[in-house]
């Protein structure tokens, strides 16, 4: 199985790496899509999930992730984003010291819900929420919320197995 960063960069949603422009590396965002489908439409909603707010400050929200703790560094620079996984509520959280928390992802139904879906819904439940996506294949999908983004990650049999938001980044800016 990929670890969380090679699952994030395989559906186009980069958090900042050591690998791009220092101005990236400030914080943790998700890369939104260069090309957006014709139907898509934006979508509206608050920007939590599983009890903890995308900017929260990172250590008011790592004092009520459960543990034990998965700690994974996004990159080489000292403010690289780092990853926070609780392996038992299968909530991650993606802070930088400096800017908090910056994408909010659950594998767990327990773990929280977002919009009114959550993790084991099926697809036709999310795209009668959401419409349809901004980008994405049969796998996976980007919907855009204002400055956010919300990835929803389907397994084999067209259930949510992944769900996650985070702030928008267009690339290049």
């Amino acid at each position: 199985m990929p670890s969380l960063l090679g699952q994030l960069l395989s559906l186009s949603m980069v958090s900042a790496l050591a690998a791009m422009s220092p101005a990236f590396a400030q914080g943790a965002r998700i890369l939104r899509p260069s090309r957006i489908a014709e139907s898509a439409h934006n979508v509206q909603v608050q920007p939590a999930l599983a009890g903890f707010r995308i900017n929260e400050p990172t250590e008011g929200a790592l004092k009520r992730l459960d543990g034990p703790l998965k700690v994974e560094k996004l990159g080489g620079s000292e403010d690289a984003p780092v990853s926070y996984t609780s392996v038992g509520t299968g909530i991650t959280l993606i802070a930088s010291r400096a800017e908090g928390v910056g994408i909010i992802l659950v594998t767990s139904r327990k773990a929280g819900v977002l919009d009114r879906i959550r993790v084991g819904d099926p697809r036709e439940k999310v795209a009668a929420r959401w419409g349809p996506a901004a980008a994405g294949d049969k796998a996976n999908g980007l919907w855009l919320a204002g400055l956010y983004v919300i990835t929803v990650t389907f397994d084999g049999t067209g259930h949510v197995a992944r769900l996650g938001i985070g702030l928008g980044m267009d690339f290049g800016k």
